[in-house]
């Protein structure tokens, strides 16, 4: 499968989405939005896939809405060009298909995530970044509404006051600072994220595949309901993963004091 404005790679049980358009500090199109959607999808059936690691090309992870697609869409602009190619949901929805995957996702943030940017990786279940990464919502210093989920995620995270006080203001933070506020798992040195973010993805990938799916439902399920709902969909997934080859081999593996061979089955 190829791509003009992305790349996608697998290594093992991880593969890698990068935004590639590096010139513009990998600003987001529809047609970009396009490619991302096609590649969750071949991600979602592929069955050797068991971690999504995203990343971007270059200095940024991306610096959020191209400007001229912006420009054209508030009227500034008649240069030639694609808008955001219908309205806004429709945009989102390209980017945000990559919270639809069963599987784990780590945005690795490798520089500037800003505006709808950092809503993909906040999208992400995981976020680590380079130190020298900043980010925002600056939405509002562009005379804009938030977009692609930034007030439906931040408030999640980080909590409703100091969601607002980003949302508000349009501030833009470093890395420390969004690692401090939850933003972030972790921080590192930007030589070392690459190989930060693939340990991570293979520490993932090395558990029960069935049994990360089911916990990652779980999570998500949780934060929408009581722990009488949880502790349901606790029992019912415990009950089927011990139903699993996986299950009878990392038992074994424990009694036989040696790592176990998760199959996926």
């Amino acid at each position: 499968m190829s791509f003009a404005h992305i790349q996608l790679t697998r290594d093992g049980h991880v593969a890698t989405l990068k935004l590639n358009r590096p010139e513009t500090r990998n600003a987001m199109t529809a047609a970009m939005g396009d490619e991302v959607q096609r590649a969750v999808e071949a991600v979602r059936h592929d069955g050797d896939t068991r971690v999504l690691v995203v990343t971007g090309e270059g200095k940024a992870f991306s610096g959020g809405g191209d400007l001229g697609m912006l420009a054209r869409d508030a009227g500034v602009s008649d240069a030639p060009g694609d808008g955001m190619g219908g309205p806004p949901r429709e945009f989102y929805a390209r980017y945000l298909s990559i919270q639809t995957l069963p599987i784990p996702t780590i945005a690795a943030i490798n520089g500037h995530a800003i505006g709808a940017g950092l809503c993909f990786a906040l999208a992400c279940d995981l976020r680590i970044a380079a130190a020298d990464a900043r980010m925002g919502m600056t939405f509002t210093r562009l005379g804009l509404h938030p977009g692609m989920g930034a007030t439906f995620f931040l408030p999640r995270l980080i909590g409703t006051a100091r969601a607002c006080e980003l949302l508000f203001t349009g501030r833009v933070i470093d890395a420390p600072e969004a690692e401090r506020l939850g933003l972030l798992s972790r921080v590192v040195a930007r030589d070392a994220l690459a190989a930060t973010a693939q340990t991570l993805a293979g520490e993932i990938a090395a558990a029960a595949p069935i049994a990360v799916r089911m916990v990652k439902r779980a999570v998500y399920r949780s934060a929408q309901g009581s722990l009488d709902d949880a502790l349901d969909l606790e029992s019912l997934q415990q009950a089927a993963t011990f139903q699993t080859a996986d299950a009878r081999e990392g038992i074994t593996a424990v009694l036989e004091k040696r790592e176990p061979r998760f199959s996926g089955r």
